[in-house]
């Protein structure tokens, strides 16, 4: 376990999927990541490569052949190894092998490097294609859970969730199999607004947003104000399970999405992947800040 410390935060890093364990508010002992109780999601902050979310029938085609990654892809399953560390700064990397290879038949190297300043962490992911001759294709995010309030009746009744600036943003509605409607997708006029349970009825709230955009979570109750700032990450999810309640909510930046309701299945046409020629590589990043009054 890696840990990243100053006077504000203390943060743990597992290899095992590069992933965020806790960030912890040191004034109050405030623990702010969701701690992965298996009741309801066994997760904390996974880290989602080379794809986000599902596939149309579970699989895509390259090159004639067809292959059948695991939804959100396999890096949050993968021991990361450790390549640098600091008091305030972890990198960690994971390159293509035989298992990779196997769903996805790609080289690369992920670099996923942690910075601590002050009350914030930000999070950079370094996609490189390491093939001198073929692109890479890929998709990557993050899936952090916050912890947050309920009400003795299981609600929400002190949080809202919005985005900054408010404004218009196209929303994606999600169908019962996962899928991207972009048929259905309508702009929404967006600010802070109270959440309920039953709005994650239908899965993941997705929006597409830009670079000025910054997603905001408040627990009135418990003092916390979270603030999550995408850069070169083009989709944002808001989701907490639904057929059970749990006091958390994920805020998600995507530099992808699950697949459109009318995918090809053809990987290089997949809405919303990324293509990098070879021995070229991609930085995509967020910041989160950590408020505890």
């Amino acid at each position: 376990m890696i840990t990243l410390e100053n006077e504000q935060l203390r943060v743990l890093i597992s290899p095992e999927g590069a992933e965020l364990v806790s960030v912890l508010d040191k004034a109050s002992n405030h623990e702010f990541l969701w701690q992965a109780d298996p009741a309801h999601w066994p997760r904390r902050a996974p880290v989602l490569f080379p794809i986000i979310g599902g596939l149309k029938e579970q699989q895509f085609t390259y090159k004639g052949q067809t292959y059948q990654p695991r939804k959100h892809g396999f890096a949050r399953d993968k021991v990361f190894q450790v390549q640098a560390t600091t008091d305030n700064s972890a990198t960690f990397y994971l390159k293509n092998d035989a298992e990779t290879m196997q769903e996805y038949p790609f080289e690369f190297s992920f670099q996923i490097t942690y910075i601590l300043h002050q009350n914030k962490i930000t999070i950079s992911y370094e996609v490189l294609n390491s093939s001198a001759s073929e692109p890479l294709y890929y998709s990557v995010g993050g899936h952090p859970g916050f912890n947050v309030t309920m009400t003795e009746a299981g609600e929400f009744n002190h949080v809202q969730v919005g985005l900054e600036p408010e404004g218009l943003y196209l929303r994606i509605p999600i169908t019962a199999d996962g899928l991207a409607d972009f048929k259905k997708a309508k702009y929404q006029s967006v600010g802070m607004d109270t959440v309920c349970h039953k709005d994650f009825k239908k899965d993941a709230i997705v929006y597409q947003i830009n670079d000025k955009t910054e997603a905001v979570l408040r627990d009135k109750k418990s003092k916390v104000e979270i603030r999550l700032r995408p850069s070169r990450m083009e989709y944002l999810g808001i989701w907490s399970p639904y057929t059970t309640k749990a006091p958390f909510i994920c805020l998600e930046p995507w530099a992808g999405i699950t697949d459109k309701v009318e995918a090809s299945g053809l990987l290089e046409e997949k809405q919303g992947i990324h293509h990098l020629p070879p021995n070229q590589l991609m930085t995509h990043d967020y910041t989160i800040t950590f408020t505890k009054r």
